[in-house]
């Protein structure tokens, strides 16, 4: 017979998931101890444990209180009532180079699941034989487009389109691979698939300071030019992909993707 039962709740847990690549494969975690983490915005006695497959964050406040109840726990006894709640800021890194720096914030309170996405470097990027992309994106007004999110999607001749997604660096630059790109079918009436490309980026902040890469908004890219030498500017680049082929992309009569600035 169970008189009674003690009820501790556990804390947030925050995920670091790998995001780069294509954009439908199953959550990748990347393990923090193989990672930098700062908290710069935490409440006093935060507890913080990195395990495996996460980092637990738990403080006295926000957890809800530890409580003895009278025989079987409930749903109800077991729901956790968190006195307070705390904005959490921070910023995270790779010493290895192999993910790109970023900054992130949630809300601390709740028993609440975070994931915070991080993509590969240039120098992290691995190209197969399905091949892929690189380039580098720029504003023009001369401005590197620095942690901008570049997203291409492929039409493939058979099947959904697959969606890919990559990050530049503080100089603009990024490699994408199209690893899970079906290869072309013997009969194929073309060599290449149909793709557009768009891109997320923020003009107002400088290169060296890092973004939260869930805040971008998309912005235009150049798309050739007027007769006047001026840039003209779509909210999507149209490409073609020839699976099994490292290409670089730049924004037609460019030498890197432009992006509209205002």
């Amino acid at each position: 017979m169970i008189t009674e039962t003690l009820i501790i709740h556990g804390g947030d847990l925050v995920e670091w998931h790998e995001r780069s690549g294509f954009a439908n494969k199953p959550p990748q975690r990347i393990a923090p101890a193989t990672l930098h983490i700062e908290f710069n915005k935490a409440p006093q006695a935060l507890y913080v444990h990195h395990k495996p497959q996460g980092t637990l964050l738990w403080h006295k406040n926000s957890a809800g209180p530890s409580k003895v109840v009278k025989g079987i726990a409930t749903d109800a006894d077991k729901t956790a009532q968190p006195i307070t709640s705390y904005p959490i800021e921070g910023n995270v890194s790779d010493p290895s180079g192999r993910y790109l720096p970023r900054i992130f914030s949630f809300t601390l309170g709740s028993n609440n699941e975070h994931q915070v996405s991080l993509y590969h470097s240039p120098f992290g990027a691995r190209f197969s034989n399905a091949g892929g992309i690189y380039g580098q994106v720029g504003f023009d007004d001369g401005k590197t487009a620095a942690w901008a999110l570049i997203t291409l999607t492929v039409t493939p001749s058979l099947g959904a389109p697959l969606k890919f997604v990559a990050q530049s660096d503080i100089h603009g630059e990024f490699s994408l691979p199209l690893n899970r790109l079906p290869a072309l079918t013997k009969d194929a009436p073309t060599t290449t698939y149909s793709a557009t490309l768009e891109v997320k980026a923020l003009h107002s902040t400088a290169p060296e300071a890092l973004v939260d890469p869930d805040t971008l908004t998309q912005v235009d890219i150049a798309n050739g030019k007027n007769s006047g030498g001026d840039s003209l500017f779509v909210k999507t680049l149209n490409l073609a992909i020839a699976p099994g082929t490292v290409a670089k992309v730049v924004s037609p009569n460019h030498t890197l993707i432009v992006l509209k600035s205002t």
